[in-house]
């Protein structure tokens, strides 16, 4: 597992918008042009309690045209918000 990001946020009060706030840090991470592919969404305890976490998200692997990400949001005393892996295609190069 490859860390790329960590960083303190605030957090929805509802589930759609921690699902938003989680499949946004994932798209960013696939990187600009690139288009889901597939999303899956867990949530935990935390989800509608905690109005302060963490966001961790990283890349899993990349090809040439895909890129597997997953992100984790906890709250502080580290119970999970809501965690998701994706996979995006990436744009052919030169495209």
């Amino acid at each position: 597992m490859s860390e790329d990001s960590a960083s303190n946020t605030s957090v929805p009060a509802d589930p759609s918008g921690v699902a938003a706030q989680v499949q946004s840090r994932l798209s960013e991470l696939a990187g600009e042009g690139a288009r889901p592919v597939s999303l899956s969404l867990d949530f935990g305890p935390a989800c509608g309690e905690a109005r302060e976490g963490r966001m961790e998200a990283w890349i899993d692997r990349q090809t040439r045209s895909l890129a597997f990400v997953r992100a984790r949001l906890s709250a502080a005393d580290g119970r999970m918000i809501a965690a998701g892996s994706a996979v995006f295609a990436r744009p052919a190069a030169g495209a």
